[in-house]
């Protein structure tokens, strides 16, 4: 049997989707995209905001969400570029370029010292 459920990922993901009936709009350069729970589409996070597994980081300009940066346990980060090193998450270390899945609805990937994550097709 599989586990697809870990604490983060079910602490910031509804096992139903609630979205604004508003669309959303993003200020200019900022894409939108859907957020890491596949639920609702998003205005990216820029450099310096806060960041998780659901409210996830520009890539197009190359951020990630760094962890380390962290003051509650790994479950929040921070948008910052890309700076090498591998990734801890909740005690758990991923190497640069290891891909993982924390729950059944996500995909995520070491990189550069951040964690990326994009929805899983289901």
């Amino acid at each position: 049997m599989i586990f697809c459920f870990q604490q983060i990922s079910a602490q910031l993901c509804p096992s139903q989707c609630t979205c604004s009936w508003a669309p959303t709009r993003c200020p200019p350069g900022i894409p939108l995209l859907l957020d890491g729970c596949g639920c609702c589409k998003i205005c990216a996070r820029r450099l310096g905001e806060p960041c998780n597994q659901k409210y996830l980081c520009d890539q197009t300009q190359e951020l990630v969400c760094d962890y380390s940066t962290s003051n509650d346990g790994g479950r929040s980060g921070t948008c910052n570029y890309n700076d090498g090193d591998s990734c801890d998450i909740d005690g758990k270390v991923y190497e640069d370029g290891e891909t993982f899945q924390p729950s059944c609805k996500l995909q995520c990937k070491c990189e550069d010292g951040g964690v990326t994550c994009v929805p899983t097709l289901q």
